[in-house]
This record gives structure tokens, sequence and C-alpha cells, in this order.
């Protein structure tokens, strides 16, 4: 088969897999009752992402080496007391991410 077509057919199947992702939702929940395993999702998903973030930021620190870990330490210091006062997950996680990318080029 011809590259090119090859490439053009993958386009179209992953443009046609993302609309039908994109609308799926709104064709299953279009009377606007959510199940209770989604309302679960809901609740507890943000929760545990922010854990799987947690470990894996810490999964590769190496504390008996410069700059012993002070990035990450930081980060998650500044995150938790970010979401413990505003309890704005997406601003403890935007804002941790910038001030992780600033400390880790400039420490």
């Amino acid at each position: 088969m011809n590259n090119n077509l090859y490439i053009f057919l993958a386009m179209i199947s992953a443009g046609i897999g993302m609309i039908i992702c994109r609308i799926l939702p709104y064709i299953i929940f279009a009377n606007g009752k959510l199940p209770k395993l989604v309302k679960f999702y809901e609740k507890y998903l943000p929760y545990s992402l922010m854990a799987i973030l947690f470990c894996f930021c810490l999964a590769s620190v190496k504390f008996s080496v410069y700059p012993y870990g002070f990035p990450e330490i930081l980060t998650l210091l500044i995150v938790g007391v970010l979401q413990f006062c505003k309890k704005n997950m997406m601003l403890s996680l935007f804002l941790g991410t910038a001030i992780y990318l600033v400390l880790i080029r400039y420490v």
C-alpha cells in the first residue's frame, strides 16, 4: 500500500474515532441522569490522579544527589497547601506543574 494513502487513512480513522468518543457521552447521557458508577468516578477520580502523580513525581528522585529532591518536595508542599486552602484541583495541578518546571530549570 502506498505510504501516503496509509497515512491518510490513519488520520481519517483517528479523526472519526475522536468524533465518536466526543459525541458518545452526549448520546448516552442525553436524559441528564448519570449512573452511580459515573458519579463515583466524578467524585473520586481526581484524588486518585493526585495519588498517581505523587508516586510518579517521587519515583525517580535521587535524594542523595544535588538538588536532593528539593524541587519535588517543595512542589508537593505547595500543591498540598493550595489544595488544603483553595480546594481547587485544577489550580493545584496547574500551579504545581508551573512551579515544578521553574524549579527544575533554575535550581
